[in-house]
């Protein structure tokens, strides 16, 4: 049983109001479409329809007059959002892959000698957070500490997505370079 992406009635108006209920028609005609497609490429249909609400939502807002081929404007709005999506998930990835790497890289079994070891490095985790710019020092927290995701912190400092991974890299950096001046 195929799924289709919930609009309001709202939408649809929207679209009629900025002259382009033929991409809104067009739109309906490809949605299954576009559903399959995205799901092909992201192995995750949730994901796939959100990303298709997400390209009816630009079709209706985009500022072009005259669209020659809608079935292509919209798909190329769908692989645009694709690629983006691509693109942070790797991003995530690999922020996730340091930051594990930079808590977890050797540890070992559970030994009095590690735990010293351990409450030795949270020590200096939390002397580096300190010496962090607050902006950067909350973006860390909140993301390792309180568990939200860039977007939340984003949202909640009023920031890009961008700013908010260029802010856990520099905390990275940070305390990795505390972490190498430690070993050295």
């Amino acid at each position: 049983m195929a799924t289709t992406v919930s609009r309001s009635p709202s939408d649809a108006k929207f679209l009629d109001e900025h002259g382009s209920s033929d991409l809104s028609g067009e739109f309906r005609r490809n949605e299954r479409s576009l559903v399959r497609y995205i799901t092909m490429h992201t192995g995750c249909r949730a994901t796939a329809e959100d990303l298709v609400q997400d390209a009816f939502i630009r079709a209706g807002t985009a500022s072009t007059p005259d669209v020659r081929n809608p079935r292509a404007f919209l798909f190329r709005i769908a692989l645009n959002l694709l690629t983006n999506y691509k693109v942070q998930r790797r991003r995530r990835r690999a922020l996730t892959d340091q930051i594990r790497t930079l808590l977890w890289d050797g540890v070992d079994e559970a030994t009095p000698e590690r735990h010293v070891s351990a409450r030795q490095e949270l020590s200096q985790v939390y002397r580096v957070m300190d010496d962090l710019p607050e902006r950067t020092r909350n973006v860390l927290f909140w993301s390792r500490f309180e568990g939200l995701n860039q977007a939340q912190i984003a949202a909640r400092l009023g920031i890009s997505y961008q700013a908010v991974e260029k802010h856990l890299q520099k905390a990275i950096t940070r305390l990795t370079e505390a972490r190498q001046q430690e070993k050295s």
